[in-house]
């Protein structure tokens, strides 16, 4: 047993020490080891390390970690990476388990700096078709954003993008030359802190927010103001090279919730000197960015913002009159996603594999509503107080946020 837990001083040994990001890099690599979690069942069972073939983590808790029937379970063949909630319990797992013989390290940060390691998936389309689409995961949270660019012109624009995700935007800009025209929230976000302000401010581009939410523009300066832009149903926010994003209104995981078309075909049409008849005529898939109103593998919880039986029914007219009028074809991009990442793996679904997985549920009002109260998880801890924030267009850095945000994914029901 491990002894004199709070009063010991973190360990300086960098050899006992790796980063977040080189922890993704060997589980993208494939790396044979073992992930162990120090803390105790209930942190465990709540929310873990889990990511590509990595689907768990081995957990002893710190304090039976020295007995034998706890050793026995570790072995001394393989590098030991050890984990805890932010690094302090895992520090000592670490220096007493290397003091035996075994080859261990321990993730900086813990858990708490794993939640801000993000994985860049391609969205592959047409090769004739001038747009790129990277699908940005943020790993342990289960969010993902998008930066949808114009090929051509070089601009581009954000999707639901979370607080920590402006190093991977900087490396996609000098990459790929890009310029950041619109950064866009789907809803106002209630299980993570946006960071729609930040990456707009930082950008210089144009901040795109649902005219239905109750967002509160109060304290914001008028020279930022003028940089915010209320989204309507119809409305149309430029990409590049004649492709826009069209607005639709699809209410149920909030009231003002917003979900986006890019038609291709349409665009191609409009401007007939961009591609050859061929790919002009050619269908092509609509593209359906729908924030966290439907998922590849569940729906939107309609519970956080306190009108769940509402909601709920607004869910269900959405689906029934907007989303599943859309063509079976169309291509459904999600911000969440209630699974582990594959590396390099795009999520993403046809509308109509995700209208037959919901069948069962969406046949009448009735059977949706029962479904979804029967179904619902638990609330994120800290929700109203991200509500709260997100409200009032806060730029994510000014807050301590990833505390605020510590936990998995929640802003949906799996089906």
């Amino acid at each position: 047993m491990l002894t004199n837990i709070g009063n010991s001083k973190k360990d300086d040994n960098n050899n006992l020490i790796i980063k977040p990001s080189e922890l993704k890099k060997k589980m993208d690599d494939g790396d044979d080891f073992v992930i162990l979690d120090v803390r105790t069942q209930q942190e465990h069972d709540m929310w873990t390390i889990s990511y590509d073939k990595y689907q768990d983590s081995t957990l002893i808790p710190v304090d039976t970690l020295m007995s034998t029937e706890s050793l026995k379970k570790l072995p001394k063949d393989k590098e030991i990476i050890a984990f805890c909630a932010h690094g302090q319990r895992s520090s000592f797992a670490a220096s007493a388990l290397s003091s035996l013989g075994f080859k261990v390290r321990t993730v900086e940060g813990g858990i708490a700096e794993w939640s801000n390691i993000y994985d860049v998936a391609n969205v592959e389309i047409d090769v004739a078709i001038p747009i790129r689409i990277w699908q940005i995961r943020r790993i342990s949270k289960g969010c993902m954003s998008y930066v949808v660019a114009s090929s051509k012109e070089k601009t581009a624009i954000v999707i639901d993008p979370t607080c920590g995700i402006d190093n991977v935007i900087d490396d996609l800009i000098s990459t790929y030359q890009l310029k950041i025209l619109n950064v866009v929230d789907t809803h106002m976000h209630a299980d993570h802190l946006s960071g729609a302000t930040k990456i707009a401010y930082k950008y210089n581009a144009q901040l795109n927010i649902s005219s239905v939410e109750k967002y509160s523009l109060e304290g914001i300066s008028p020279e930022s103001y003028s940089a915010i832009k209320r989204i309507n149903n119809g409305d149309r926010i430029k990409i590049g090279d004649e492709f826009y994003l069209e607005a639709i209104h699809t209410p149920g995981h909030t009231e003002g919730s917003m979900s986006f078309i890019l038609d291709v075909d349409r665009a191609t049409s409009e401007n007939t000197n961009k591609l050859d008849a061929e790919n002009k005529i050619a269908n092509h898939p609509l593209l359906f960015f729908t924030g966290d109103t439907i998922f590849v593998n569940g729906v939107g919880r309609p519970d956080l913002h306190n009108k769940a039986q509402e909601y709920t029914i607004n869910l269900y007219q959405t689906y029934q009159q907007k989303i599943f009028s859309l063509s079976d074809n169309t291509i459904v991009l999600p911000t969440h996603y209630s699974e582990s990442f594959e590396h390099n793996i795009p999520i993403t679904n046809t509308l109509k594999s995700i209208k037959q997985k919901l069948a069962n549920i969406t046949h009448s009002e009735n059977s949706f509503s029962d479904y979804v109260s029967s179904n619902i998880p638990p609330q994120p801890v800290n929700y109203e107080k991200i509500v709260k924030i997100n409200r009032n267009l806060m730029s994510c850095e000014t807050v301590l946020y990833r505390d605020l945000e510590a936990g998995p994914n929640s802003c949906g029901i799996r089906t």
